[in-house]
C-alpha cells in the first residue's frame, strides 16, 4: 500500500470517512501505528520537516493533516472553462520531499474539502508518488425532475445509512420519510440514524419512530405550496403538528411567527394556491394546450426542458401578460419565471378542474373553523381531503 495519500470530496462527512478509512488500511499495514492528527495551524514547511525525521520512539508514523485545501489548486467552482484557483498557500517546500521521497517508516494522509478534483503540483506529486482519493459527491437531480434526490443520491445515502445503522434495519417507509426529510445531508443522516437506531427497542426502525424523533429539516409555510403541487399532504401536517407541539414555525421571509396564526396562514396560502391551479388550467385549455396537461406527460424527465420551456410556456407568459391582473400576475407585478410556471401547470396537472372546485368550496365552513378552537384540526383536515382526493 502507498505511503502517501491525499482525500479529496466536496462533503465534509464523506470526506472524514474516507480519511478514517486510509488511515484504517495505513495501521493495517504499520503494525498498528497510531494516527498522529496535525492542527489546523500546520504550514507546508512543517509538515515536510516531519516527513524527514523518524521518530526517536515510534518506528512506525502515520501523519494525517486533515485539512490542507488552501495548499491545492481547485479549478473555479461552475466555471470549469477557467482556469485552476491558484492555491493560496505555498505547498512548494512539500512537494520538493515529497520529490525526494519521505523517510522510511512515516506515511502520510492529507485531507481537503473541495467542490471539485485538486489539480496543482501538490496533487500531481501525491499522484506520481502516492494515492489521490476523489470522493465525488452525485450529482442532484436536474430542477425538473421534481425529484429531491437522484436514484445516485439514494444508493449513495442507502450505504452510509447501512453502515451506520449497526445492524439494526429500517423499514422501507423509514428510509423514505428520513430521505424526505433531510434531503442529502450525510452528515445530519449518520446523526439521526444513530439516534434512531439507539431508540430501537426491537432492532427495527419504523416510519412511526421517525415521525416521533426526526423533524423536517425547515418547518416554514413554504411547504403548502409544495404539498399542493405533489399531491403530498403530509409535509403540511407534518408542519401543523409543529405549530401544535409549540415548535417554531417561519414565514415565507424566514421569520418565526406565532403558532397560533399558523392554521390561518396555511388555509390562506392554500385558498390561494388552489386558486391559481385552477385558473391557470382553465388558461391552459383555453390557450389549446389542455393535452399538455396529461399527468403522463408532465412526469415525463424530459418534458419540461423540450416541450414546456420551448413551446408552452413562452405562449402561456404572453398570455399571462394578457390577461394581468390575474391570480397568477398580481397588478404590476411581472409574471411568473419560466421555471415557476412550470412548477404550477406540473401541479395544475395532478388535479382536475372539479377537484379544485370542490375544494375551494369546501374552504368556507373551514374560514369559519378558524375563529373557533378546532382551526388546527379543520385545516388539516380539509387540506388532507383537498390533497389526497387524487
Amino acid at each position: 500500500m502507498s505511503l502517501v495519500h491525499l482525500v479529496a470530496s466536496p462533503d465534509d462527512y464523506l470526506l472524514e470517512l474516507e480519511i478514517d478509512a486510509v488511515v484504517d488500511a495505513l495501521r493495517a499495514s504499520l503494525d498498528g501505528a497510531e494516527p498522529e492528527v496535525l492542527g489546523p495551524a500546520v504550514t507546508p514547511e512543517e509538515l515536510a520537516v516531519e516527513l524527514c525525521s523518524p521518530s526517536l520512539f515510534a518506528a512506525q508514523r502515520i501523519l494525517v493533516a486533515p485539512e490542507i485545501a488552501s495548499w491545492l489548486d481547485v479549478p473555479a467552482q461552475k466555471q470549469p472553462r477557467f482556469a485552476a484557483k491558484p492555491a493560496t498557500v505555498d505547498a512548494t517546500a512539500l512537494v520538493q520531499v515529497l520529490e525526494r521521497g519521505v523517510a522510511d517508516g512515516i506515511a502520510l494522509v492529507m485531507g481537503a474539502c473541495s467542490h471539485a478534483k485538486p489539480k496543482g503540483a501538490l496533487a500531481s506529486a501525491v499522484e506520481k508518488h502516492g494515492e489521490l482519493h476523489w470522493q465525488p459527491t452525485p450529482e442532484a437531480p436536474k430542477p425538473w425532475e421534481d425529484l429531491l434526490l437522484s436514484k445516485d443520491q439514494e444508493r449513495l445515502l442507502d450505504a452510509l445509512l447501512e453502515r451506520t445503522a449497526g445492524g439494526v434495519a429500517f423499514a422501507p417507509a423509514a428510509r423514505k420519510l428520513l430521505f424526505e426529510r433531510l434531503g442529502f445531508a450525510p452528515r445530519a443522516l449518520a446523526s439521526e440514524v444513530r439516534k434512531l437506531a439507539a431508540a430501537s427497542s426491537d432492532g427495527r426502525v419504523d416510519e412511526e419512530l421517525v415521525r416521533a424523533l426526526s423533524f423536517p429539516r425547515e418547518r416554514s409555510i413554504e411547504v403548502v405550496d409544495d404539498a399542493i403541487f405533489g399531491r403530498r399532504v403530509t409535509p403540511v401536517l407534518d408542519l401543523m403538528a409543529a405549530a401544535r407541539g409549540s415548535l417554531p414555525v417561519r414565514d415565507w421571509n424566514g421569520q418565526a411567527v406565532d403558532n397560533d396564526r399558523v392554521p390561518q396562514m396555511v388555509f390562506s396560502r392554500a385558498v390561494t394556491t388552489l386558486q391559481q391551479l385552477l385558473y391557470l388550467r382553465r388558461l391552459a385549455a383555453s390557450s389549446g394546450f389542455a393535452d399538455e396537461m396529461a399527468p403522463e406527460r408532465t412526469g415525463d424527465r424530459w418534458w419540461y426542458p423540450q416541450r414546456f420551456s420551448k413551446r408552452v410556456g413562452p405562449a402561456l407568459v404572453a398570455r399571462l401578460e394578457a390577461d394581468a391582473p390575474s391570480p397568477l400576475v398580481r397588478s404590476g407585478s411581472k409574471p411568473l419565471s419560466m421555471f415557476r410556471l412550470g412548477g404550477f401547470f406540473k401541479g395544475a396537472a395532478r388535479y382536475s378542474d372539479a377537484e379544485l372546485v370542490d375544494a375551494l368550496a369546501a374552504a368556507g365552513p373551514v374560514e369559519r373553523a378558524l375563529r373557533g378552537d378546532l382551526a388546527f384540526e379543520a385545516v388539516s383536515v380539509w387540506l388532507a381531503e383537498a390533497i389526497g382526493a387524487g
